[in-house]
């Protein structure tokens, strides 16, 4: 099936929403983005890239949808390093795909691959999250030459015995995630973290988070190409990443996982990092899928000790 382009328009009113709600966030954090824009020559489609800071590159590679803007408060523990931070085609005002139109797995490696070697980057460290670890996960195993070391943030996609939670797996089934769909879209905007409820994130914790962040889930959600890419990539499932094939990343890699994560254990963790052959394994208590909203101090402590033992 042929790919068309999901462009956006700078002057779209909900582009510039977007912009502005994920500029107050990364203001509160302290952190100053300069966007890079690298074309996916196949696709036609545009990838925007974040850079932040100064110093030795630092590859961020988010989860969900693709979007950068929830990893803002994990980001601002890493001064000193020059962050590149993908947001993942879909995702974080990159132009859209309809993910039923590729090879999800060739998609995913060249995807990275395509922008690391746009930004001379030949071997880096990457910290990814859920699906965007799934994707790091392929790029360390297809390219093996990119990747330096590979930290990986929440249950990282469709590994081993890891999955989504009963809603998430809803909204993949059609037709009852047309509906779900228009209820996620139409939410208040003030309740707009309220998803993250779901993936193990408590009330009284999502109420400490700063205003800005859930203006980004509420107006990135509202962009004209979020939900073709969202629903496809839900329906275009990752092939599953079985033991075996951990066994293939041979470079060091770090799980960091929330107790409370609703989409793995802290046992599958474990039997995740135990495939890894050099694999090691933190356990984040009280946090959810994305570990880093409970605690960025420790999260982003654990991250640095490991890049700096290697």
């Amino acid at each position: 099936m042929e790919n068309k382009p999901l462009t956006l328009i700078d002057t779209d009113p909900r582009v510039l929403a977007a912009r502005k709600a994920e500029k107050e966030l990364f203001d509160f954090y302290g952190l100053q983005a300069k966007d890079h824009y690298v074309l996916l020559p196949e696709q036609g489609i545009r990838v925007r890239v974040s850079e932040i800071g100064s110093g030795e590159p630092l590859v961020i590679v988010p989860g969900n949808t693709g979007d950068v803007f929830p990893l803002a408060s994990l980001l601002a523990e890493f001064k000193g390093r020059r962050i590149i931070a993908i947001n993942r085609p879909g995702g974080g005002l990159s132009e859209g795909i309809d993910h039923t139109t590729v090879d999800i797995r060739q998609f995913a490696v060249n995807t990275l691959d395509t922008v690391l070697e746009a930004l001379k980057l030949e071997h880096v460290d990457v910290v990814a999250h859920s699906m965007g670890a799934h994707w790091s996960l392929w790029l360390a195993m297809d390219r093996p030459r990119r990747v330096r070391t590979l930290t990986l943030l929440g249950n990282p996609g469709n590994v081993m015995k890891g999955r989504p939670p009963l809603l998430i797996r809803l909204i993949s089934k059609p037709p009852l995630n047309q509906l779900l769909f228009r209820l996620l879209l139409s939410s208040d905007k003030d309740k707009a973290l309220r998803s993250l409820k779901a993936m193990g994130h408590s009330d009284e914790m999502l109420a400490r988070l700063p205003k800005a962040l859930g203006d980004c889930y509420y107006y990135f959600r509202q962009l004209p190409h979020y939900r073709i890419s969202f629903m496809t990539l839900l329906e275009n499932v990752a092939p599953k990443i079985e033991a075996k094939q951990l066994n293939m990343v041979s470079q060091p890699a770090m799980l960091l996982l929330g107790t409370k994560d609703t989409f793995a254990s802290v046992k599958t963790g474990k039997s995740i990092v135990s495939a890894l052959p050099t694999g090691v394994f933190h356990a984040i208590d009280g946090a959810g899928h994305l570990p880093w909203l409970e605690n960025p101090e420790e999260c982003g402590r654990l991250i640095k000790d490991f890049l700096e033992s290697y």
